[in-house]
């Protein structure tokens, strides 16, 4: 790759597992970027189903844009995508994720390096955006992701995710900053990572209100859309549940691995927080959470994390 192509170029990891039936939509989406300097890595979780380049249906120009590299054993979700952006070899401009079920509208790719060209390419910077919700043949729209209002920061990403892993795109800063922290065995999800590591070592992530891809909605999506109200009531179940008190702790185990890269501010936050998960006084709690400054985007989501506090389920 020249000097000039490395400017613009773009490697999209794009996590495999199993399920072949919307993946040649996707690859077809993606190759049919207006923004055209994109690598495809396709990364096979150790799926039963061996996927080849025989099986998409590729021109022999993409195919030389296509890599397929799987996997000898499974090592989840998570671990695949981000694993993968240490194990790219070439070096690229910009580095981004795609699930293997959505269709990319044909600007994604330049929005998101429109809006990172933007920003200060001195330091990490990560782009998000809303989606559109799409039935399982992506022929009728049924929804559209939340609009967040309230700046994506690191108190924030403490307790609530804002950037959808199939939009993000980041530039080398930030690809480098994630590589760098890749030392644990258990991550929840790799976009909730990266928006808390971005966040916390001062770059910046960008939520934009431009909606980038069709967010197919089918029974084996792993995370799936969160406008109904079913959705927010299975959503509040899991926090009850314990669930989400469990991936705060894998969460901020983490980020504790990596205190070097966070920035002091932040680590005033994350001490906070922390003081206010571990204290057993219920109005010490409070006072912690308070003090640390942590939010999430709505007024609701705040009020049901306050009683969360009260009742140790944080």
């Amino acid at each position: 790759m020249s000097q000039i192509e490395k400017l613009d170029s773009v490697a999209i990891v794009l996590g495999f597992y199993n399920d072949k039936k919307y993946i040649n939509a996707q690859v077809k989406s993606i190759f049919e970027q207006t923004h055209e300097n994109i690598k495809l890595f396709i990364f096979d979780d150790n799926s039963t189903f061996k996927l080849t380049k025989s099986f998409l249906k590729l021109t022999t120009e993409n195919k030389k844009k296509l890599s397929i590299i799987r996997r000898k054993k499974n090592i989840g979700s998570a671990k695949n995508f981000l694993f993968a952006l240490k194990e790219i070899k070439d070096d690229f401009a910009y580095y981004g994720f795609s699930d293997q079920d959505d269709i990319w509208e044909k600007d994604k790719i330049k929005i998101s390096i429109n809006a990172l060209n933007k920003k200060d390419n001195e330091k990490p910077v990560l782009f998000s955006s809303r989606t559109e919700y799409f039935n399982e043949d992506c022929t009728k729209k049924i929804g559209e992701s939340k609009l967040f209002k309230k700046k994506p920061m690191f108190a924030n990403s403490l307790i609530q995710n804002v950037a959808g892993g199939n939009t993000m795109l980041m530039n080398k800063k930030a690809q480098k900053l994630i590589v760098s922290s890749l030392n644990s065995d258990i991550y929840t999800q790799h976009d909730w990572y990266c928006y808390q590591l971005i966040s916390g070592a001062g770059g910046e992530v960008i939520f934009s209100l431009e909606k980038t891809l069709k967010y197919r909605q089918h029974e084996k999506n792993l995370i799936g859309r969160n406008d109904r109200k079913s959705d927010k009531l299975r959503r509040f179940k899991k926090f009850f549940s314990g669930s989400f008190k469990n991936w705060i702790d894998i969460n901020l185990s983490n980020i504790e691995n990596n205190k070097s890269l966070i920035e002091s501010k932040n680590l005033k936050i994350l001490e906070n927080f922390k003081k206010c998960r571990n204290s057993k006084n219920p109005l010490m709690r409070i006072i912690f959470y308070r003090k640390s400054g942590v939010f999430r985007q709505s007024s609701l989501e705040n009020l049901i994390i306050f009683i969360g506090i009260l009742f140790n389920k944080i």
